[in-house]
């Protein structure tokens, strides 16, 4: 499976957002850049994520250390409801 990739700068002109924005979230884990011939892609899946911290970057001005803790919490409770889910099938069975 062929994987897509799109070019930052496309990304940073269509959201509005600085290029330096998303290196930082690649410097923290947050998001992968992909260098190929000099130039910086970003994963079609990871998109999504990318705009999500873009927004709340600028529409709610959280820092990337804000960020950071944020994305590891809803990450820890999305594992936590998967926890749930399958105590919930156990007892059903």
């Amino acid at each position: 499976m062929e994987r897509t990739l799109i070019r930052i700068i496309d990304v940073c002109q269509s959201h509005k957002i600085e290029r330096q924005f998303i290196q930082n979230l690649s410097r923290t884990g947050l998001i992968e850049v992909v260098v190929q011939d000099e130039e910086e892609f970003v994963k079609e899946e990871e998109l999504k994520a990318l705009e999500q911290f873009a927004t709340w970057h600028y529409d709610l001005e959280i820092n990337l250390q804000g960020i950071e803790v944020t994305q590891h919490l809803l990450h820890r409770i999305e594992q936590l409801q998967e926890e749930i889910r399958l105590l919930r099938m156990q007892i059903r069975e």
